[in-house]
């Protein structure tokens, strides 16, 4: 009787699994190209994300929004808007239906202005003056705290204003 030699069976199961790597990587090539002919193709890499993305593109650091994006979301009713300025700024006047949420105030008045805000929910924070930070500084610390869709509409209350969009003011009592 004849004896096997041991390297015949890892032989052939080395043929075996080169042969699947060939037809594997075929199909993939055929699934590709097939793809790339599409009238629509689909895309080979997609982001993988627990959140909805934003529609509107920002770089990774740019938090900022246009006008005409943030004029699109209020009329959609798609956003919340969020006044980074103190109280008494935002009682003279205010984007209509906006939140008030002092950066100074934040940790305190955080709780009870936030409580009801959905973390998918696409937040525009503003402040007034080119050079005003606080609208910024609200975004980064919102985004701290889970909100990820949240965007800084730059000169906010100046450039809402001058372009005749919604105002209040908050009544004097």
């Amino acid at each position: 009787m004849k004896e096997k030699h041991p390297s015949h069976g890892s032989g052939l199961f080395l043929k075996i699994a080169w042969q699947s790597a060939v037809i594997v990587a075929v199909a993939v090539l055929l699934g590709i190209i097939s793809n790339r002919l599409r009238e629509n193709p689909l895309p080979l890499f997609t982001e993988s994300s627990s959140h909805e993305t934003p529609k509107f593109n920002r770089e990774a650091d740019d938090l900022t929004i246009s006008l005409e994006e943030a004029k699109e979301l209020f009329y959609s009713h798609e956003a919340i808007f969020i006044d980074a300025r103190p109280k008494e700024f935002y009682d003279l006047g205010h984007i209509a239906g906006a939140k008030n949420l002092p950066y100074e105030e934040f940790d305190r008045l955080f709780p009870s202005v936030m409580k009801d805000v959905d973390r998918d929910t696409v937040i525009i924070t503003y402040c007034d003056g080119k050079h005003c930070h606080l609208s910024r500084d609200l975004a980064l610390a919102l985004m701290e705290r889970g909100y990820l869709n949240v965007f800084v509409l730059p000169n906010g209350w100046t450039a809402w204003k001058d372009a005749r969009l919604p105002v209040q003011a908050t009544p004097v009592h």
